[in-house]
């Protein structure tokens, strides 16, 4: 009837989001559900509606409620997006994140040490 399976085209969405993100679950929702806020706003909705249809197929007397049209559109969009997410990025904008923070937080320590050795020396 249509040229790719439903569960061809959900399949590629995940592994990508698996190789992509490392996500973890049985099913597409699940994995979106372990990405979280990393996957980028502009696939989120795509991704959502492909979960959505996954989970309405699983019901035999919903399953045909979708359009397959705007299935491939939406997979087409999130495959295009995620073969172009640079993970390597993403993980050293997170220790760039993660070691600032411990650095403003180790400065402030300092500063209240001075401070406190200060008062102790001239009060």
């Amino acid at each position: 009837m249509y040229e790719t399976s439903l569960g061809s085209v959900t399949a590629e969405v995940e592994d990508l989001l698996s190789a992509k993100f490392s996500a973890k679950g049985r099913n597409l929702e699940g994995k979106l559900k372990s990405v979280g806020n990393r996957l980028p706003r502009s696939i989120r909705a795509d991704a959502a509606y492909l979960a959505e249809v996954q989970a309405r197929c699983q019901n035999p007397k919903r399953a045909h409620e979708y359009d397959p049209a705007r299935v491939l559109k939406a997979q087409k969009h999130c495959i295009d997006k995620l073969a172009t997410i640079d993970t390597g990025r993403i993980a050293a904008r997170r220790r760039l994140g993660w070691f600032t923070g411990v650095l403003v937080n180790l400065f402030l320590l300092a500063i209240g040490f001075a401070v406190i050795v200060s008062y102790v020396n001239h009060g």
